[in-house]
Parts: structure tokens; sequence; C-alpha cells
């Protein structure tokens, strides 16, 4: 039998900046996470490898499909900008988002690791009927999902996930694909870059009123398109119940009826309780539970045929990152839960509230379920 997971890793250890919530810190935590949890190419017993590709795509190749979804100006703004700075230099690209001298090379190394992933989830599902390819993770950092077209925000520079999205329709002739973003924090830029396109589905679960304060239930999509936007926003205290309600509620049925060739998860883990920079209850189990459903869901689905990409977005508790990564690895390779973490300080979630928001988000979503 082969791999259930294929891990590829772009670790960015030239973007960092100490004592900024984005930091190669996070890398290093997953790293040593997945090794406690022999959830390693070494170590798996065979679950899991590592993308064997290589990355060995040129920065041209690279560029037409970052330009997919970027302008020529970001694009070509950052390569100038990284090979202008100081060896030691730091640039503020806004109040959040940060660039050293290797963010345009990490960046673009990240978007290449992901599509290598991309090519290898596909092949596999194209090599046998009677076997379910392996999901792909990519360990890809800076995160990206609050890219917009024109420029960067929120920690994020160049959207990967997106990237990745018009890769798979192009390189390999898929139509229909959705993303499904679970970061705590609504991925503006994706919404933005897809909000005019029928064919990409974006789902967004995120916790109400936190940055960047877009993702409320009537942005639905646009002429054209309406319906292929869905947004869950959840209150403050949601945990574990409020994101499985939601999945059964709005997430599942709006996958199943939209039918995607492939399935992209914006993979951040900042829901969880121990994250400094939101609010919600999330366990490390949660994740378990969402990629196990994630992974049963891509097999389900005919035109799916399994295949599951994630890429990392955020998530900077280095504890429950490590763990919550861990998890949602076991999750998608089929080994049972086994958090790591101590939950005495969860609090009562708002029934109530989240009741209401599921409720609400159902109906505005009610045609296109």
């Amino acid at each position: 039998m082969g791999p259930k997971l294929i891990l590829g890793r772009s670790g960015a250890m030239g973007h960092d900046l100490p004592g900024h919530p984005e930091t190669v810190a996070r890398a290093l935590a997953i790293e040593k996470a997945l090794a406690k949890a022999n959830l390693t190419q070494e170590t798996s017993g065979g679950l899991v490898r590592n993308v064997s590709r290589g990355s060995g795509r040129s920065e041209d190749q690279v560029r037409d499909t970052i330009l997919a979804v970027h302008s020529p100006a970001l694009f070509g703004g950052m390569r100038k900008l990284s090979a202008d700075l100081a060896p030691d230099g730091v640039m503020n690209l806004d109040i959040d988002t940060y660039a050293t001298p290797s963010s345009f090379a990490d960046l673009v190394k990240a978007v290449s690791v992901v599509c290598d992933l991309v090519d290898e989830v596909v092949a596999s599902s194209s090599a046998s009927s009677s076997s379910t390819p392996p999901s792909g993770f990519g360990l890809v950092r800076p995160p990206g999902h609050h890219a917009v077209p024109s420029g960067p925000m929120g920690f994020c520079i160049f959207n990967t996930v997106s990237a990745a999205v018009r890769y798979a329709q192009r390189a390999h002739g898929f139509r229909r694909v959705t993303v499904f973003d679970f970061d705590v924090h609504h991925g503006n830029g994706t919404q933005d870059i897809f909000y005019d396109d029928p064919d990409v589905q974006y789902l967004s679960t995120h916790q109400e009123g936190a940055f960047p304060g877009t993702g409320k239930t009537w942005e639905l999509g646009g002429d054209g398109a309406v319906g292929a936007t869905l947004n869950v926003p959840l209150p403050p205290g949601s945990g574990h119940e409020a994101a499985l309600l939601s999945w059964e509620a709005i997430v599942d049925p709006a996958i199943r009826r939209h039918r995607p060739e492939i399935i992209f998860v914006s993979a951040g883990f900042d829901a969880h309780w121990k994250d400094p920079q939101a609010g919600c209850q999330y366990q490390s189990s949660t994740f378990h539970a969402l990629s196990k459903r994630i992974r049963a869901l891509a097999e389900e689905v005919a035109e799916c045929g399994g295949r599951v990409v994630y890429v990392l977005e955020g998530g900077y508790d280095l504890g429950a990152l490590g763990d919550s990564v861990a998890e949602a690895c076991r999750g998608l390779v089929g080994l049972p839960s086994d958090p790591r973490e101590d939950t005495d300080a969860l609090y009562d979630p708002p029934s109530k509230r989240i009741e209401e928001a599921i409720e609400e988000a159902s109906e505005r979503a009610s045609d296109f379920l």
C-alpha cells in the first residue's frame, strides 16, 4: 500500500523577524511535532513520504503561476525589494507584514512546492482507479490567504493556495475546484481572487469580527458566480461543536453540490483555544475531526477522486500549532486522534449565539446547498 500523505516543505528560514508572530519558529514547531508523532517519511512505516519532485521549476515557470492571481507589479516589486535589502535588512510592507532579503525566493519556493504536491496527488489519482491517492500537505510559509491581487496583507505576500488552484486548472485541466478555509481569520484575498469565478468555490468558517473584518454571510460571489462563495462567521468562544455543526450544515453539502475535481484546504490552526491571535476554542482534536471528514468527502465525490491538498496558513501558539498539524495529518491518513493538550482552560461556548450564526449562514446559503 502506498503512502496516504505527501508532505511538501518550504520553511522559509530566511523569512524571519524575531518577535513577530509569523516566524521560522512555526515551521520548527511543526517539524518537532510530526517527528514526535511518527508522522515523517522515516518513522511512519510508509504512511507518509516527502514530495519527490524537488521543486525543480524555473522562476519563469513559477512566475506564470503567480501572475495568474497577482499583478506583475507585486511580483516584480517583491523581487526587486528582496534583492535591494541589506543582508540583515527588514522591510515593513504594511503594519503586519514584513519582508527580508530571502522573502522573494521563499515565496517562489512555497508556490513551487505546493504545485509539486498537486502534480503528485493528481498523478497518484490517475495511476490506478482501484486505489485512493494520498493527500498532500504543504508545510509552507509565509501564509497567503490574505494577500490580494495587488499586494500583501496580514502576514501574507503571495496567495499560495490561490496560485495552486489556477495551476491545477491550467496544468491538469480541472474546471471545478473547492477551497475550504478553516483559519480563524477570513481569507479575504482568496475570496477576492475568485469572487467572480463560478468554477472556484470558496468556503470559509472564521471568527466573526476578527481581522480583516470581511467574510459576511451576504458575501456570496459576484455576477455570474453567486453561491460560489459561502461564509460562516462564528462568534468568539466557538469550539469543537461549532466547527462540526458548520461542516454538517453548510460546508459538506455545499462541496457535494459543487462536485469539485480537487479540494484545497487553507489550513490555518489559529482557531485553537491557545492561539493569541483570536478567541475561538477549537481543540487539536477538532482538526483531526475536520480532516477525517474532508478526506472521506473527497473520496465520496466521484469527480474529486480523493484529491486533497492542504496549504498551511495561520497558527501562532507553537505548541498548539504543532499538535494541531499532527492531528490533522492523523485524520488524513486514517490514524486515531491522539491530542497532546490540556483542555482545562476551556469554557462553555455561547451555544445559542452559535446556533443563530449557523442558522443565519444556512439561510443565506440555502439556495446553494
